[in-house]
């Protein structure tokens, strides 16, 4: 049996499965809600900033001032890289009495500078927000140490220590990203279920669907006879 679906149809029979389309994004939700709270570990960030520089010259023109600067920004990437250096986070896990290793500490870090400015941004993410904040902390002392005798400057400044605050807002998972992906995957649950039955319904639908099946000419029809149930 040859089928044409129309735009129409197609929309015919998204109605008529409507209420199953809302049903699955539902418990998709409910879903997502219940593993939100129950199997995903809530992550808390800690960020703490960091400024680099050369040490200062009293007597210095301001074009080798500007020109010192511009070389000082160009070097934060370096000082980016130093930040999750080895040399660095080794330090930082024997100063946190070996409860992390350079490699997990590495996983929590997120090094970015401020647009054309000597200013690092050092961001660091862990299920307790007063972890974060001691390891974020801790990256800072250890690279106000060891960065002179590596880069040789020696003016390297902690504009902000991390801090933990009393409540928290968890950083990832996102709420609404996660349940509302849960719905949308629901609702192409719904779709799927839909798509089913449609193609693996084989009743008739209407006179035309006989013509084609069987190849005969239409006789006639009977009338539905009002308040009877349909057969």
């Amino acid at each position: 049996m040859k089928e044409t679906i129309s735009i129409k149809m197609i929309f015919t029979i998204i109605k008529r499965h409507l209420v199953l389309i809302i049903s699955t994004a539902v418990v998709g939700m409910m879903v997502a809600g219940a593993a939100l709270v129950f199997l995903v570990t809530p992550m808390y960030e800690a960020r703490t900033q960091i400024l680099v520089t050369q040490s200062a010259q009293t007597e210095m023109n301001s074009n080798i001032q500007t020109s010192e600067v511009q070389a000082n920004i160009q070097l934060v990437n370096t000082y980016t890289a130093l930040l999750k250096s080895p040399r660095i986070l080794d330090d930082v896990a024997r100063n946190l009495d070996g409860n992390f290793t350079a490699g997990q500490l590495m996983s929590k870090i997120t090094v970015a500078s401020e647009h054309n400015s000597q200013v690092i941004n050092v961001s660091v993410t862990d299920p307790n927000q007063a972890v974060a904040a001691e390891i974020a902390n801790e990256i800072a002392a250890s690279f106000a140490k060891i960065t002179p005798n590596v880069m040789n400057v020696n003016n390297i400044e902690i504009l902000a220590k991390a801090t933990a605050l009393e409540n928290p807002k968890p950083v990832s998972p996102s709420s609404i990203i996660f349940i509302g992906g849960g719905a949308a995957g629901g609702m192409v649950i719904g779709f799927a279920i839909m798509i089913i039955r449609v193609i693996f319904n084989t009743r008739f639908k209407d006179e035309s669907d006989v013509l084609d099946e069987l190849g005969i000419p239409l006789l006639g029809n009977i009338a539905k006879i009002p308040g009877q149930k349909s057969l």
